[in-house]
């Protein structure tokens, strides 16, 4: 009986602790490393000297699920960003401020927010 036990405690914590280890805000799963290959710009810069009219103000939040996985990074928020992006038709999500920090319910967190928009860039 006590392996059993023993058995059933290493196969659940062995399952929580393999998988993917970030979400975002929307509960979708993203890889600890992506290559951000986007036709859309993601700047902090503000672009006011393009042509651009701001669509709509985008925000994202990707979360570590567990202590153990690295802190979420700029490159997994912007490739949510650019996602929200290409859904709206924009080319620059520009304006962006990045926030971080430990959260009640992950462990750490980062959040992303930016001005979704069509610029000129040529």
């Amino acid at each position: 009986m006590k392996k059993i036990f023993n058995f059933s405690v290493i196969l659940i914590l062995g399952l929580g602790l393999t998988g993917c280890a970030y979400r975002s805000e929307s509960g979708e799963s993203l890889p600890e490393s992506i290559n951000l290959k986007s036709d859309i710009l993601i700047t902090e810069q503000s672009y006011d000297h393009t042509n651009c009219k701001t669509i709509e103000h985008v925000d994202v939040s990707v979360k570590k699920l567990t202590v153990f996985h690295k802190d979420p990074t700029k490159e997994q928020a912007d490739f949510l960003l650019s996602e929200k992006a290409k859904k709206l038709n924009a080319n620059v999500v520009r304006n962006v401020k990045y926030s971080s920090g430990i959260g009640f319910t992950t462990w750490g967190y980062l959040d992303a927010q930016g001005d979704a928009s069509k610029c000129d860039l040529k």
